[in-house]
């Protein structure tokens, strides 16, 4: 949940034009959230097994559900403001 808030509102990559290098390449420039930057969250844990997937019953999600986040984002912030944002990271500057 955290990665798709940051992924929506924060991260972004800065290339320099002139060579093709990326300018914010490190944690000190790169933004990503924090504690401060993330509401109280709740997860769900869902019973039940997949042993089709795994056969132990296991069942991953890892970061096959950050692919929702970035677009609930936005449309909540288009449902806020009624700006439709297309692009990420969803900035102050996209809704003026």
């Amino acid at each position: 949940m955290v990665g798709g808030i940051g992924a929506a509102l924060l991260e972004h990559t800065l290339t320099d034009p002139r060579d093709g290098r990326i300018v914010n390449a490190n944690l000190a420039d790169y933004l990503v959230p924090v504690n401060a930057d993330v509401p109280a969250l709740k997860a769900i844990h869902l019973d039940g097994r997949d042993e089709v997937a795994d056969p132990i019953g296991a069942k991953g999600l890892g970061e096959v559900v950050l692919v929702g986040m970035a677009p609930a984002i936005a449309n909540a912030v288009f449902h806020a403001t009624g700006r439709r944002v297309r692009s990420l990271p969803i900035t102050a500057d996209a809704l003026l």
